[in-house]
């Protein structure tokens, strides 16, 4: 969260050819059990072996002991909420065709099925199952079947997510409205006092700035915010101005809420009517 600025959005094309992460000499290497998954420097294209995943035997039931690594895997993901991946599914060359892609498939959807329900936004994800076609090593040595037999991320491209869209939350006779705003990340927030008496807007308990009266004119403060996260706010001199806004990746509609029709609308004749447009309409 930071005092807002116009921020850059890139096109998607132009992210697709750059490093996802920040740290552009980054190398994209593959999670162990001793080692985090970092997703600084994979670029479209890369594929990182997920060696500490392990299902049941002809099964595509998770085993517990798969559960605190794939819960890193999701940590990273959420961090990185632009990167889109495909979690595929392989398996060695023992049984039909058939039933090893059904069988690569469904491993696939319980690991993003796992992921979505630690967090990760599901647009991120799209499970593929391989069978028995992409084997790293020969499955006529029981070594060679146990390397084929994985679960794999593969970088697939840049999710774009909502545009940010500039936001309003008018105070109108001590009451914030609208109490609760969801927006994208990278949104700017302004508060426009049209009491009588000054305000001032205080995250968690440390103060942000004051909005001073000037007769009903409308005195503005302004905040970005670029982490999903809620963030709860109130105003340390009247308590019942409070509310808080909640940040995602992205967002399915922007809803707009009209502004008091005249200085000192009460909140009895201001209702804080919205609209809501879909995002891309």
């Amino acid at each position: 969260m930071k005092k807002a600025k116009s921020g850059l959005i890139l096109a998607a094309a132009i992210l697709a050819m750059l490093p996802f992460g920040s740290t552009w000499a980054g190398v994209c290497q593959a999670p162990t059990a001793h080692s985090e998954l970092d997703l600084d420097g994979c670029m479209s294209g890369d594929i990182l072996i997920l060696r500490e995943v392990h299902f049941d035997t002809d099964s595509a039931k998770i085993k517990e002991i798969s559960f605190d690594f794939l819960d890193q895997v999701s940590k990273e993901l959420k961090e990185n909420p632009t990167i889109k991946v495909a979690v595929q599914g392989h398996t060695d060359s023992i049984g039909a065709a058939d039933y090893n892609m059904n069988l690569s498939q469904n491993r696939a959807e319980s690991v993003r099925y796992y992921l979505v329900s630690a967090g990760v936004n599901p647009q991120q994800l799209v499970a593929q199952g391989f069978g028995l076609t992409e084997p790293l090593a020969d499955n006529a040595t029981s070594q060679g079947r146990a390397e084929n037999r994985r679960v794999e991320l593969k970088m697939v491209g840049t999710l774009v997510l909502s545009e940010p869209q500039p936001t309003n939350v008018y105070i109108s006779t001590f009451h914030a409205v609208p109490m609760e705003l969801v927006i994208p990340a990278g949104s700017q927030v302004t508060w426009t006092n049209y009491d009588e008496i000054s305000h001032d807007i205080s995250f968690d308990g440390v103060q942000g700035s004051r909005i001073w009266t000037k007769g009903w004119n409308g005195d503005t403060y302004s905040l970005q915010f670029d982490n999903p996260g809620t963030y709860s706010y109130h105003c340390n001199v009247h308590k019942d101005v409070n509310g808080r806004i909640v940040v995602k990746p992205a967002v399915e509609e922007y809803v707009t809420t009209e502004s008091p029709i005249y200085p000192g609308q009460t909140t009895s004749s201001y209702k804080g009517n919205q609209t809501t447009q879909r995002v891309g309409s």
